[in-house]
């Protein structure tokens, strides 16, 4: 825990540049009674809200726009939290460390169950979508202690590029939904084919990223065979 605590934050995305210059002066801007657990928490009814818009598009994929809504909104609490707290110099490291992590985790688990159990993606292709999340962000934290870095982005994409890639996605669904294939006699929608795209990027990176770390994690340790 402490050693991913003090890792070097590595953050390289197409909008990076932006949210550090912008973040601050938002968080600067909320109200003194705004807390950062107030922004966790509205991230956490977000996710619920994203949820919730893809299992109403049983009923009409204008409900996607209610996904969006959230996508938004859970972008403004999961970015602002820690920037809040940094801005006012309210810090609670092992604190917010702890509930950051767990309330990300909590909600990839359920704005993938609700995509799931929508008509729009089959539950297998959400499951795998979060197994692959998960298997990254293990990744992430076993690499935050043993190297030092704490790495958020790869090839310049984050979390805030996989929600404007979900939004967009969400848009074309809104007004365009076809069956793109059919496997087996199942039909794979333009969601499916998106979920699954994501996951197996999730899991190649994952497996290139640990197999390349352990290489050289070992070259390090058999380094220090020699200094004795």
């Amino acid at each position: 825990m402490d050693d991913d605590k003090k890792a070097k934050r590595v953050i390289d995305t197409l909008t990076g540049p932006w949210e550090k210059r912008n973040l601050p002066k938002m968080a600067e801007a909320l109200p003194g009674w705004i807390t950062s657990d107030h922004l966790t928490f509205l991230g956490i009814i977000a996710a619920f809200v994203i949820g919730v818009g893809y299992v109403l598009t049983r009923f009409s994929t204008w409900w996607l726009w209610l996904s969006n809504f959230g996508l938004v909104v859970h972008w403004y609490g999961d970015s602002l939290d820690g920037t809040l707290a940094r801005v006012r110099h309210r810090e609670r490291e092992k604190y917010g460390y702890f509930v950051d992590h767990i309330s990300d985790a909590w909600a990839i688990l359920i704005i993938c169950l609700g995509m799931g159990a929508s008509p729009l993606m089959d539950m297998r292709v959400a499951l795998f979508l979060v197994i692959g999340y998960f298997l990254l962000n293990i990744y992430v934290h076993i690499m935050a202690y043993t190297s030092g870095i704490f790495r958020i982005s790869y090839g310049r994409l984050g979390p805030t590029e996989v929600r404007m890639f979900i939004f967009a996605i969400n848009i074309v669904l809104i007004f365009w939904n076809p069956r793109v294939v059919s496997f087996r006699g199942a039909p794979i929608t333009a969601l499916d084919l998106a979920g699954l795209a994501l996951g197996v990027l999730f899991v190649i990176i994952f497996v290139i990223s640990s197999i390349r770390d352990a290489i050289k994690l070992d070259r390090l340790d058999r380094v220090r065979w020699e200094d004795k």
